[in-house]
């Protein structure tokens, strides 16, 4: 049989959910019709879908890094062959439109810089759309070794790949669901039938039981905080009865849940890893290896990732709060300047209120140390996450960690002491931090 005769198609299809918010932007930017600066992509029913291309080019840059030698065959390449692939768009039918906001915050002064405010589109989590995929099969393929790519990929596709922008700040997390995967054999006569009839495969293709596990050089942190009193993470888009009461602010959610964005998480850790820096000697600088940059001259991809943290409020409240604004020269309150939010109080004590996952990717041991110092001021209630720091809110502290490095887990308990793994390992990636900085700092 010819080389480029098809001997056999592999149907996939499932449900794809979002699992964080998704931002896959059409380039437009501001117009007269929608004042935000990105939008996401819609088709010409004004509804949003994800592209096949935006999908099909985060699976081949999965299948690059965990097998090279497979990707000619599925995805081509310029010179020699054509891609295997047929990847329909998928139409998020049900796709809630939210807007969320971001500003770029000066390293030394912790405010924001002038014109750094930006208002972006997204996806929220939650939706959902019908995904197919159709891998054609020619006499040059060998069915057991493209139907074991498949299986690697269903297992991807079951435990979660990210889309679209914002990925190291926790957007595009999707999973897909009720997975299916048939191989029509065209050498089989039942097979081709089965296909021309749109009838099931006879044979099927199972997701691999291999977990797709990070890396064993990617610093891994997963722990569990408490809020020690309250927090907010505004959301200026407030309901009509909240602007009827004169309330500007609220906080932000994600569907029923608080949610405090990836954007806000990495934006604090960046700014507490410049400080910890600067504290040991080091140049802040150093940081743009791993936190990336981008600069008309320069563009550094992140290898700091976090996740978005979803924050039930079976413990919460959210309370109204009203404050009048002080004149800082005469000390007393300005006329007419009253102001209030809602931010959510915790209402059961110790109760695990939200968790933190972040890692670095293909980490340095001073970049491990870092991350743990990281860990530790979180932990001891140093840093503050959201708005309204001066009166209190946002501190928290540590409950359980674990962190997974090299192959080996550490384990923390509620006091911060290690429980579980070598407790000098850690030390010595804190070791190799102040040796990198060049200082002797606590």
């Amino acid at each position: 049989m010819d080389k480029s005769s098809i001997i056999g198609k592999i149907l996939i299809e499932g449900k794809l959910v979002l699992k964080s918010p998704l931002l896959i932007g059409d380039g437009a930017g501001e117009t007269a019709d929608n004042f935000r600066d990105i939008h996401v992509v819609k088709n010409r029913d004004g509804k949003p879908f994800i592209p096949g291309t935006s999908l099909c080019g985060v699976l081949r840059d999965w299948l690059t890094q965990t097998n090279a030698e497979a990707v000619t065959e599925i995805f081509g390449d310029l010179n020699e062959m054509q891609s295997s692939i047929q990847l329909d768009d998928i139409e998020l039918a049900d796709g809630e439109i939210v807007s969320r906001d971001g500003v770029r915050i000066d390293g030394l002064t912790g405010t924001g810089v002038d014109g750094g405010k930006f208002d972006y589109e997204a996806i929220e989590r939650g939706a959902s759309g019908e995904l197919r995929m159709l891998i054609n099969l020619r006499g040059c393929h060998s069915l057991e070794r493209v139907s074991d790519v498949v299986a690697r990929m269903l297992r991807r596709l079951q435990d979660g790949i990210r889309l679209g922008a914002l990925t190291t700040k926790g957007f595009g997390l999707v999973t897909v669901e009720d997975l299916r995967a048939g191989l029509f054999d065209f050498r089989n006569k039942t097979d081709v039938a089965a296909w021309l009839q749109g009838k099931s495969a006879a044979k099927t293709i199972q997701p691999s039981s291999e977990k797709n596990s990070a890396s064993p050089k990617d610093f891994v942190v997963d722990a569990v905080f408490a809020f020690n009193s309250s927090f907010i993470i505004r959301d200026y888009d407030v309901s009509a009865v909240d602007k009827k009461n004169s309330i500007s602010a609220v906080t932000l959610k994600s569907r029923e849940d608080f949610v405090i964005p990836g954007t806000s998480l990495k934006g604090i850790l960046r700014h507490r890893a410049e400080y910890i820096l600067g504290k040991l000697g080091g140049d802040a600088q150093a940081l743009e290896k791993l936190m990336g940059s981008s600069t008309p001259d320069k563009k550094l991809k992140s290898r700091f990732v976090v996740a978005e943290s979803y924050i039930a409020p079976a413990n919460f409240a959210e309370v109204e709060h009203r404050r009048n604004k002080i004149d800082r020269l005469t000390g007393g309150t300005l006329q007419g300047v009253l102001f209030a939010t809602k931010p959510a109080y915790r209402t059961k004590i110790d109760a695990p209120t939200f968790k933190l996952h972040f890692e670095i990717r293909a980490a340095e041991p001073y970049e491990a140390g870092l991350a743990i110092f990281l860990l530790r001021d979180l932990w001891l209630g140093r840093v503050a996450i959201g708005g309204e720091k001066a009166v209190g809110r946002g501190t928290v502290k540590g409950l359980s960690a674990e962190i997974n490095f090299d192959g080996k887990t550490y384990r923390l308990g509620a006091n911060g002491k290690v429980i579980g793994g070598d407790r000098t390992d850690l030390e010595d990636f804190a070791a190799a931090l102040k040796n990198f900085a060049g200082g002797d700092g606590k």
